[in-house]
Parts: C-alpha cells; structure tokens; sequence
C-alpha cells in the first residue's frame, strides 16, 4: 500500500510539473493558474463552511484586502512582492481575528448577515477611499514578482509558465495544511463542534477557540491568494469583493465535496475549466433556419446557450451528488474494488 502511494505521488509530481509543456497554449495556462487563486480560496473556506459548518459570506473581503495591501505597498512604497505577500496575508488575518472576536459567538443567520455586512463595508471603503485606493478605477501597474538568485539569474515571473509554477507551490502548501489541519485534534475538534456544539462544549472543546483557528487559517489562505492575484494580472480593483465571487467559492466546495481535502480543488477546477470548455462546444442549430431569411450563423454555442448547459450541469450535480463530486467517486470506486458499506461512510 504505502509503494503504491508512493508511486502515485511521484507521477503526480511529475506530471504536475511537466503541465506547461503538455497544455497547448497559453490561455490554458492562464485558466489553470486562475484555477490556483481558487483552489487557494476554497480550501480556506472550507475549513470553516465544510469542517466547521459556518457559513461565512465574507471571504472575499479577506481575498481583496491581501491583495490590496500587496498591490499598494508594492505601487506606493516600493515593496518587493516577497515582503507583500506576507504583507497581505497579515492584514487579512489581523482583519480576521477582530472580526472573528465580535462574530463567532453567534451562529446561524446572525453570522451569515454580519460576514456579509463586513464584506460590503470594506468594499465601499475601497470604492470610497480614492487617495488611497484610486477608487473605482482601482489599482494599476502592480509590479510582476521578481526573484534574484545570487550567482544564478534573476526569475522573472511575468512568464505564465514560471507563475505556474509559482502558484503551484502555493496551492501545494495550502493543501497541504489544510490536510493536516483536517487530520489533527483541531480538525477533530471542528467535526464535533459541527455535529453537535453543546456536547463538544461540555467535554472541553471551546468552539470559540477553535472557530478562530478555522476562520483566521481561511482568511490566511485568502490574504496570500488576493495577494498572488494582484501580481499576477497587475490590477486589482474593487470589483474584487463583488458577491459574485463568494457565490463561486461556495460553489466549488460543495461541487468539490465539503469537508474533504480534494473537493475545493476539483470544484475549482470544475467551476474555471468547465465554462470555457463549452465554448468550443458546436451548435447544433448552425446553419438552420429559425425564421424566414435568418440562419443561424454561429458554430459555437451562443453565450446564453452556454450558460444555460453550464448552470444545468451544476443542478444535476447537486442533485445527484449533493455530497460533492470526490465523496461521490470515492464511494463508487469502493464499491468496484468491493469495499464494505461501513468503509464507504468513512472514506466520505
């Protein structure tokens, strides 16, 4: 068992290294990094939507003030990104630890509100706050990571082969806390909090204690993201905290599977890759005639149309698997190999 999970390992490896010689071109490249940023922000959220079972609608302030706080010390001061990123991720954790000192007493629809109204709040001082943040025009020339090894060269990761790789490493990291945060007492600890709080209360667990692990961990994980975004497309702009980003997150962990290590990052590949995909779907109607001298000229499939199949492909997955995608295959794939029902309720 472990020489098989070793080897696994390695061709994993491999092949996640070998990504940019294997992808056609560079706007797949760019969609796989993408990806990154949002493997990085659903596995943050996932401790606490999937392992804590809160459901906080404020991630993306934590995703913009890390990205703000880089993108502005970089443009205004002069920071190198290396002391940025670091940077943003503080102050989205400082942000985390206040609000998480006022909020995460209350649970249910209270908690959802105050995440929200946190959300909106920081947007609008970000719209508002023009010296500083230039407003709605937002952030631009934020400077590519650069990095100088003496005696070798200087990386410059404006190259989307090297950022690749730089975001790779990043997701890497966050997955991997993330797996033994889930494996350890604190994620113990959050399970039980989730299944029943007055009993995990009574035997020792403070759930304020390790709520806050949970929630400024996320905003960590959120803070280095916004961060790495800023960098990488050398803008950044209010509409970062728009809710329709949370949305997305909260979609790619429960397409992905909640509570699950790989779920977020297969629900964020799912939520990036698959919209882009259907555009190279052919339209059946091409060259038909829906109406006296109007034929249908497109061969693709009309953006409606795409949206239309993108968002059924998400209402059947939901409710076919509403456990997500990766506890879904885990169990099917028990079952192939002919492992017991108690095995299939553990592995999930």
């Amino acid at each position: 068992m472990n020489g098989r999970r070793i080897a696994q390992g390695i061709f994993w490896t491999a092949f996640l290294l070998a990504v940019p010689w294997i992808v056609p071109d560079e706007y797949v490249l760019h969609l796989i990094i993408y990806a990154g940023f949002f493997v990085m922000l659903a596995s943050g959220l996932n401790l606490l939507v999937g392992y804590m079972g809160l459901l906080s609608l404020g991630h993306c302030a934590f995703w913009g003030l890390g990205g703000y706080t880089s993108a502005l010390l970089a443009i205004k001061q002069g920071w190198s990104f290396w002391l940025g990123l670091p940077a943003g991720a503080l102050m989205a954790v400082v942000f985390a630890f206040l609000l998480g000192c006022l909020i995460l007493k209350v649970r249910g629809h209270r908690f959802v509100i105050v995440t929200l109204a946190f959300m909106l709040i920081i947007q609008l001082v970000h719209y508002n706050w023009v010296g500083l943040t230039d407003g709605q025009n937002g952030l631009s020339g934020v400077p590519s990571p650069m990095l100088v090894i003496p005696g070798v060269g200087t990386i410059d990761f404006f190259s989307k082969t090297n950022f690749y790789y730089l975001i790779l490493f990043f997701c890497a990291v966050t997955v991997y806390v993330c797996y033994r945060v889930a494996n350890s007492r604190v994620g113990r600890a959050l399970a039980a909090i989730r299944q029943n709080e007055n009993l995990a209360e009574s035997v020792g667990i403070s759930a304020f204690r390790y709520s806050m692990i949970a929630f400024v961990l996320g905003a960590f994980f959120a803070g280095l993201s916004g961060s790495l975004y800023a960098h990488y497309i050398r803008y950044i702009s209010p509409d970062i905290f728009d809710f329709i980003h949370i949305v997305e997150m909260l979609t790619m962990v429960l397409i992905g599977g909640r509570a699950t290590i790989l779920g977020p990052v297969v629900g964020a590949f799912i939520f990036t890759i698959l919209p882009e995909a259907l555009r190279f779907v052919p339209n059946p109607f091409w060259g038909q005639s829906w109406a006296p001298g109007h034929l249908v000229q497109s061969k693709a499939l009309p953006a409606e149309l795409q949206l239309m199949v993108f968002g059924l492909i998400l209402l059947l997955g939901v409710l076919y698997m509403p456990e997500g995608l990766v506890p879904w295959f885990s169990r099917k794939w028990r079952r192939l190999r002919g492992g017991s029902p108690a095995e299939e309720v553990r592995s999930a």
